[in-house]
């Protein structure tokens, strides 16, 4: 029996690594999928804020914060989930915002235990 080469051996395994499908295991942990207002929308001055997450987050572990053009926070309501699918979470806005560029930042517990942030913007257009 003829001994095996350990460079093809090696060869054949690079091959067969880059063959495989990329790991997509970081896709399926806890984050942000889409929000309405949508990341760098310009909108009419919405009444709620509609984050939509990859999972459903931990009870009580999502706290959303909307800042305004100079830096303030925003009243809003506290964060509800939505009576359908508990992946979605709503905020009210208290009152009509004012055009101008807004910053909503948000933080929530996956299944993993593992809080996640992030934040985005949007622009609210003169009515």
């Amino acid at each position: 029996m003829k001994p095996s080469n350990p460079l093809a051996a090696l060869a054949l395994l690079v091959v067969t690594a880059a063959a495989a499908p990329p790991d997509r295991t970081g896709e399926l942990h806890f984050g942000l999928r889409t929000s309405s207002p949508e990341a760098g929308a310009s909108v009419a001055a919405p009444e709620e804020i509609r984050l939509t997450f990859t999972e459903v987050p931990q009870d009580n572990s999502v706290a959303v914060r909307l800042v305004d053009p100079t830096g303030e926070l925003v009243e809003t309501g506290e964060p509800t989930y939505d009576a359908d699918d508990r992946t979605i979470i709503h905020v009210s806005v208290g009152a009509p915002l004012p055009a101008g560029g807004y910053t909503v930042a948000w933080r929530g517990i996956g299944d993993d235990g593992h809080v996640v942030r992030g934040d985005f913007s949007f622009s609210v257009t003169a009515q």
